[in-house]
Parts: structure tokens; C-alpha cells; sequence
């Protein structure tokens, strides 16, 4: 973790005192930009009391405000400060119908979702094109709730960063994410090996109506590096973070408790004030080649992910005042 990265704003929100939990500061609204900004999941337990309101359950609860009840609602809640947010428990299950519908049913009327897909399509070992493209039939009926009332952003199809490419592997993916295409539903993959990093694969993405995800994980040596590419009209970037030394776990986790401990530790990461600034300039360069951008991340632990998510919106807010003038946060055309 870059402890020195902190900025003095946040430093207080990491070792927060009992029943001193107050709301943040809410970031400016900057969808009219065409930027999306959000986390990579919205309820993690450690973000209660930092966060998100503390847990209250059973008398305390009915002594609440509606106001207060509703709070408690994690998704409703993280929803008074993004616009957006990737739903990641689909990668360890399959979508259900079911749940969107309820996803949908909290949702605010300009809330945008990316999907993470299920991880029998992005993990596989068989690579078997019919197979992942009746999986990715599913995931498009689970999200219909979604589709139906414009909440939909894409499907993210997100590799491990050891998975190095080959024709056949290519050809796998293409498949899959055009059944969602073919439906008009967007979906963009996430490339971690910089084998991936090559004209021929971005192309047959482009020609495709594919999305390309720009990524950051920490600089391996065969990390894919982070650009401002975009093959389709979605613009889209996660952040992951930088923390080298805990991204491959040591020794194998063997239980649940083990396992939750390395993930943690893996995006364990605050980016700097400088870091922010370098990232909102790729960004900005990728709103040049693309209608809207969805700008996500990824380093939730301890909520990290949530400060830096509010820090960059703040950031481009103030880089689109400088460029329209005072009184407006809107991009220049």
C-alpha cells in the first residue's frame, strides 16, 4: 500500500472511531460529460462505518428515519454518490433473472450497470465457442430488466493476467461477446497479458463492435499497459492499483478467511494526487475517441476505491471548468 500516496482530505476515513461515522461529501454530478464514474462492486464489509452508514439491525433499526432505513440499503445508498457501478458477484456466479429485477427495482432513473461476466466464460480451459455463447444467452436474458429501461452500460469479459493469446483463444472471445452484439448490447474484455497488446486483436474487436477495456493492474512485467483505447463508441477504464508486491498471493489459501485476506491485500492501493492527475488525462484523451466513458475502480479495500472514485470526479469537474468557464462543469464540444 502506498502510504505516502494518501492525501490529508482521506487520511482521517481509514481508522474511523466508534458511532463517528458521518456521510462523505457527495462528488458533482458530471454524467452530462459523458463520464460514468463508479467502483467495481458496492457492499464490501469493510466499507461499513466508513462508507456506508454502520450496520443497525432489530429496535435500533425501527427507530430510524425512512430516510436513515433506506440508507442501509447498500446499493441504494452507493447510488447518492456514482452513477455507475460494475456488478462483480456475477463473476462468481451465473446471473439470475430474478436479481436484476431487483436491481433494477432500487435503481435511480439515470444509474448506469456494467456486468461482469461469469467466470466459466472468462476463466475457461476448454475454450468451446458454443458453450460460452449459450452462457452469454443467459447473462443477456438475466439482464433484460436492465436493457429495458436504459440502465444497461456492458458486459465485461475480464481475463486473468495469465491467460496469453493465441488464435484460438481470440477466436473464443469473439464468439462469445458477439452473441451479446448481435442483441445490441455492448460488451468490452479486459486484457491483462500484454500479449494481447498487438494491432490484430484491437482490430478484430473494432471490426466486431467489440469493446476493449483499458486496464491498470500493478507494472509485472507482462502487465498490458494502460492506454486510451477504445473500439467502440463506450469509452471504458478500471484501476486497480499498484500494489506489486501482494498481487501474486503467497503460498495457496486453503480457506475462506485466507482467500479474502490475499484479495485485500492485492488492492490494497491509494492513487496519489499526481497518479490522479495522470490517470483524468487519459481519460479525458479517451473521451476524444468515444461518446461516453465508464471510469471504474478496482482497489475497494479499506475504501479506497470509493475516495479515489470521488477524487476523480472531482478532478475532471474542475479540468471542465477550466475549459468552459465558470459556472458550468460541462465539456466543450
Amino acid at each position: 500500500m502506498n502510504d505516502d500516496s494518501r492525501t490529508t482530505e482521506f487520511m482521517d476515513l481509514f481508522k474511523p472511531e466508534p458511532d463517528t461515522w458521518a456521510p462523505l461529501d457527495p462528488p458533482p454530478d458530471i454524467t452530462g460529460t459523458g463520464f460514468y464514474v463508479g467502483t467495481s462492486g458496492y457492499y464490501f464489509e469493510d466499507w461499513l462505518g466508513r462508507f456506508n452508514p454502520p450496520k443497525v439491525t432489530g429496535k435500533r433499526l425501527a427507530g430510524l428515519s425512512d430516510e436513515a432505513r433506506a440508507d442501509q440499503d447498500q446499493l441504494r445508498f452507493y447510488q447518492k454518490y456514482f452513477p455507475l457501478v460494475e456488478i462483480n458477484n456475477t463473476f462468481y456466479r451465473e446471473p439470475m433473472l430474478t436479481n436484476f429485477v431487483d436491481i433494477e427495482r432500487r435503481s435511480r432513473p439515470a444509474t448506469k450497470y456494467v456486468v461482469k461476466v461469469y467466470r466459466d466464460i472468462s476463466h475457461t480451459k476448454r475454450w468451446e465457442a458454443e458453450t460460452g455463447k449459450a452462457l452469454m444467452r443467459n447473462h443477456i436474458t438475466a439482464v433484460s430488466p436492465l436493457v429495458e429501461t436504459g440502465r444497461f452500460y456492458s458486459f465485461l469479459i475480464q481475463l486473468e493476467d495469465r491467460t496469453i493469446r493465441n488464435q484460438e483463444r481470440l477466436d473464443y472471445f469473439l464468439a462469445v461477446a458477439s452473441e451479446a452484439v448481435r442483441m445490441k448490447l455492448d460488451v468490452h474484455i479486459e486484457f491483462r497479458h500484454n500479449s494481447w497488446h498487438n494491432l490484430y486483436p484491437l482490430q478484430a474487436l473494432k471490426d466486431s463492435g467489440i469493446g476493449i477495456c483499458n486496464t491498470e493492474i500493478p507494472p509485472v512485467k507482462y502487465a498490458f499497459p494502460l492506454k486510451a483505447y477504445a473500439t467502440t463508441e463506450k469509452g471504458y477504464v478500471r484501476y486497480s492499483g499498484r500494489n506489486i508486491q501482494n498481487w501474486v498471493p503467497k503460498g495457496k489459501q486453503k480457506t475462506s478467511k485466507a482467500r479474502i485476506e490475499a484479495r485485500n491485500a492485492r488492492y490494497d492501493y491509494l492513487y496519489s494526487e499526481p497518479e490522479m492527475e495522470e490517470r483524468v488525462e487519459g481519460q479525458i484523451e479517451l473521451s476524444q475517441k468515444a461518446s461516453s466513458v465508464a471510469v471504474v475502480y478496482n482497489n475497494h479495500y479499506q475504501i479506497q476505491a470509493v475516495l479515489n472514485a470521488i477524487q476523480n470526479m472531482r478532478r475532471l469537474n474542475q479540468g471542465f471548468r477550466k475549459i468552459a468557464g465558470p459556472g458550468t462543469g460541462v465539456r466543450v464540444p
